[in-house]
């Protein structure tokens, strides 16, 4: 099958080198697509992941992907986020089509685009390591009933209202926390004159509108490939959120020399 061209793609939050990496589903997007830009927005390598040397081998070939998209001629962005301790200390450099840097504008059909992973303008938390259990976690409160008796058979009757008053809080609070994180984007996104500004970083793919006194801006997350495997494509003037689980396409795709 023919490769999709989008001509922008965002990808942020691989974390490689770690367990949660879902890398034989990034492969096998980046084996459905040919863009002319892939931005990496960030925390590429996790915590862990900072030795290339220990990689599992389906990490390795999410690497080998990502230079054979370069030698076909995809200019490529590393941005650096706060777990690339690989990149963090490194100033700006070019080679050739290969640019680290901290951000990224880019001119797409007469609109500014703002890229950046994000964590500038975080809280004194780290959302992604507790956001996403208490999502997982309020979503079985969507039937309270199923959620009492999973308490019940596990023996945890007696905290079946008093957890759920508390999940309840805490998603209350971390969704508070993502709309500051959001705001401030949007805010200085605005004074910095642009249509649209990029962020990962917080694992939550977003796409939504703001509007201040001072101007409005689109504001979009690319999520993450180690539970939402997400990603934004630019094409025909406009971003869309992809979903890698809801793509039935992509079982169609492989790359032949990166099997081995």
């Amino acid at each position: 099958m023919k490769k999709r061209k989008p001509e922008v793609v965002v990808i942020s939050d691989i974390n490689l080198g770690t367990l949660e990496c879902r890398a034989d589903e990034l492969l096998i997007y980046l084996s459905s697509i040919k863009p002319k830009i892939l931005v990496l927005n960030g925390d590429i390598y996790g915590n862990s992941g900072n030795n290339p040397t220990k990689f599992p081998c389906s990490h390795i070939k999410v690497i080998k992907k990502l230079l054979s998209m370069y030698s076909d001629g995809t200019k490529i962005f590393y941005l650096k986020g706060d777990k690339d301790k690989l990149f963090r200390r490194s100033n700006s450099r070019t080679f050739g089509d290969f640019t680290i840097d901290k951000e990224l504008v880019l001119d797409l059909d007469g609109k500014k685009t703002w890229i950046l992973h994000g964590d500038v303008f975080k809280t004194n938390l780290n959302l992604a390591k507790w956001i996403n259990p208490i999502r997982d976690k309020k979503s079985e409160l969507q039937n309270p009933k199923v959620f009492a008796e999973k308490q019940r058979a596990k023996g945890n009757s007696r905290m079946v209202v008093s957890q759920i008053h508390k999940l309840s809080s805490d998603y209350e609070d971390a969704n508070e926390l993502m709309d500051q994180m959001e705001l401030k984007a949007v805010n200085k996104a605005i004074k910095k004159g642009v249509d649209t500004v990029i962020c990962g970083h917080n694992h939550q793919p977003v796409k939504s509108i703001h509007e201040n006194r001072k101007g409005q801006c689109k504001y979009l997350n690319s999520g993450d490939w180690v539970k939402h495997l997400t990603a934004l494509e630019y094409s025909f003037k406009r971003w869309k959120l992809y979903s890698f689980k809801l793509d039935k396409l992509t079982a169609f795709y492989g790359d032949e020399d990166l099997k081995s």
